[in-house]
């Protein structure tokens, strides 16, 4: 009898002791210490099978956007922001802190929602989280920004066209040398000239005549160890400065192009031989002129290849024969002679001949530009095809629609042409004395 008499006693006392420690503890603390994006949709151009543009959506999570908590401007937000077509109207979170949350809109203030997990909150309009501490004694009131990209990250994105003080000229060359963008060319009265402004600020100063040249307009201006470079006349002229010119060569009928990060000179003779200098000054006769081999160069490039850096790709273009298309060029760094590339069976993968025919190399890959191509042609493979970049892609010969030119170019009329600076912009230069200049905002250089 007394053994269970004390047993008795024994659950008794561990009963009140489990009462006790039930029992519901307040607290002055109130935060939020975590704070995580769910699913989201996000929307994205595509090509259906008849190659018309159309929208997928692409399930994301916000783990992969991480939210920062600032505890002292009682605000949270990504500093990554979400990608560009992110539907943020119907999004869960998971929320941790010390408190009880509640969220509430900043349009409608007097409605105060309890946080739970499978509500799922409009981040497309201003949203407030608050937290009350247990003790209901303190409370905390964080505004939550989710970030979404504005524009496509690989979108060009120019500037407003610059018209004040960038002269007229026909048959512009636009180079860059240092962080400066020279344009020459023949202003309205015959003059050879050149205008030239600082890539990072400051105005177009104008036109300049420049001496020493022939009468009669340049073919082609290059930049090769600091020195510009033309045709005229018949003979090779370089310049220090871009106003003074001095013959370098005689007998050359046209200058190919200039490899400017590895010190060379290209042109083709008089005797229709293809010629080059190295930044030693010696000129080394290359190889004949082969048939359909271009007059004169819209574009040469020389640049490392990606599988074995010590070896360079040259890619060259230009026009010849009156064809209807670019002839294209190239050869390795350790080839003796150059080699056509064989033009694509489907002709509207070819180069078109446009009037202006120009092409920069910018994000890796070469783009071409010219009077009536309908914006940049885009090659990924060395120059082999041509793709269309258009915003609206009509079949499969189209290509990058967020490459387009800026929306006041028309590119029937003038003749226009391109160049990177060392910033990461292009620049767009017309005949009519109209100037761009854009990015991709992730290769822009401050």
């Amino acid at each position: 009898m007394r053994a269970r008499y004390i047993l008795l006693l024994s659950i008794l006392f561990c009963c009140v002791s489990c009462l006790k420690e039930d029992k519901t503890s307040t607290s002055p603390q109130a935060a939020i210490t975590s704070f995580t994006v769910g699913y989201y949709n996000v929307w994205q151009h595509d090509i259906n099978i008849h190659g018309r543009d159309t929208l997928v959506s692409v399930r994301e999570h916000g783990s992969m956007y991480p939210m920062t908590i600032s505890q002292t401007e009682y605000r949270i937000y990504n500093i990554d922001s979400l990608a560009f077509g992110s539907d943020v109207s119907r999004v869960t979170t998971s929320v941790y802190g010390t408190g009880n949350i509640s969220y509430f809109y900043s349009d409608e203030p007097e409605s105060v929602y309890s946080w739970s997990a499978y509500d799922s909150v409009d981040f497309t309009r201003k949203v407030f989280f608050n937290v009350v501490s247990t003790d209901k004694s303190y409370t905390r009131t964080y505004e939550v920004n989710l970030n979404v990209r504005k524009v496509f990250p690989d979108s060009l994105i120019w500037s407003e066209p610059d018209t004040a003080g960038f002269p007229v000229m026909t048959g512009i060359s636009p180079v860059v040398r240092n962080d400066t963008v020279y344009c020459f060319g023949t202003d309205t009265t015959g003059v050879l000239s050149v205008s030239f402004r600082s890539v990072v600020g400051g105005a177009w100063n104008g036109l300049n005549a420049m001496s020493g040249l022939p009468a009669g307009g340049l073919n082609g201006v290059t930049v090769s160890n600091g020195m510009f470079y033309a045709v005229a006349g018949g003979a090779l002229y370089g310049s220090s400065d871009g106003l003074a010119w001095s013959s370098v060569r005689t007998g050359v009928k046209s200058l190919v192009v200039c490899a400017e990060d590895f010190g060379e000179i290209w042109a083709i003779g008089s005797d229709s031989n293809i010629v080059m200098a190295s930044d030693t000054g010696a000129w080394t006769t290359v190889q004949r002129v082969p048939a359909h081999f271009p007059d004169s160069s819209a574009f040469m490039f020389r640049y490392p290849l990606v599988t074995n850096t010590s070896l360079s790709r040259y890619v060259l273009a230009g026009l010849s024969d009156d064809s209807l298309y670019a002839s294209v060029w190239t050869k390795l760094s350790t080839d003796s002679v150059w080699t056509r590339i064989d033009a694509p069976a489907r002709t509207e993968l070819r180069l078109p001949a446009a009037d202006g025919l120009s092409a920069i190399r910018y994000d890796g890959v070469l783009f071409c530009m010219g009077k009536g191509l309908g914006g940049f042609r885009q090659s990924n493979d060395n120059g082999v095809t041509w793709y269309r970049c258009t915003s609206y892609a009509e079949d499969y010969s189209s290509w990058n629609k967020y490459m387009q030119l800026p929306d006041e170019l028309s590119d029937t009329e003038p003749v226009f042409k391109g160049v990177v600076d060392g910033k990461g912009c292009i620049w767009l230069l017309t005949e009519d004395g109209r100037v761009w200049h854009g990015a991709i905002g992730r290769l822009k250089k401050n």
